[in-house]
C-alpha cells in the first residue's frame, strides 16, 4: 500500500511546482527604461531666412546644329534606323497584332453591322 506521508509529500511537491509554474507564467516583464532627459534650450534664436535668394544656376543651352557636311554623312544612318524601327513594326509586329485580333474577335472584329436590332 501507499504510505500517507509519501503521498502528502508528493501532493505538496506537485502543488509547489504548479505554484512556481503559475508565478513564472504570470510574471510581468521589467519596466521600460525612462526617457532620456530633454536637450537644453537654445541660447540664441535661429538665423532669419535670407532677404534674397541667389540667382538660379545657368543651364547649358542645347548644342549647335550639325554642319551640312555632317548631316550628309549622318543621313544614311538615320534613314537606316527609321527603316529598321518602323519596318520591324509594320512587317512583323502589326501583322501579328491583326492576326491575334482576328483570332480573338473573328472576322467581324467584334462590331455588329446593325442588323441585329
Amino acid at each position: 500500500m501507499t504510505n500517507p506521508r509519501r503521498l502528502r509529500r508528493s501532493v505538496v511537491g506537485v502543488l509547489g511546482a504548479l505554484l512556481a509554474m503559475s508565478a513564472v507564467a504570470t510574471a510581468q516583464p521589467p519596466p521600460a527604461p525612462p526617457y532620456p532627459p530633454a536637450p537644453p534650450p537654445r541660447s540664441s534664436p535661429p538665423a532669419p531666412p535670407p532677404r534674397s535668394y541667389p540667382p538660379p544656376a545657368v543651364v547649358e543651352a542645347a548644342p549647335p546644329p550639325l554642319s551640312p557636311a555632317m548631316r550628309v554623312i549622318y543621313a544614311p544612318f538615320y534613314a537606316a534606323g527609321l527603316v529598321i524601327r518602323y519596318g520591324v513594326y509594320y512587317v512583323i509586329v502589326a501583322p501579328l497584332e491583326v492576326f491575334g485580333r482576328a483570332l480573338n474577335y473573328g472576322v467581324e472584329g467584334g462590331v455588329s453591322r446593325g442588323d441585329d436590332r
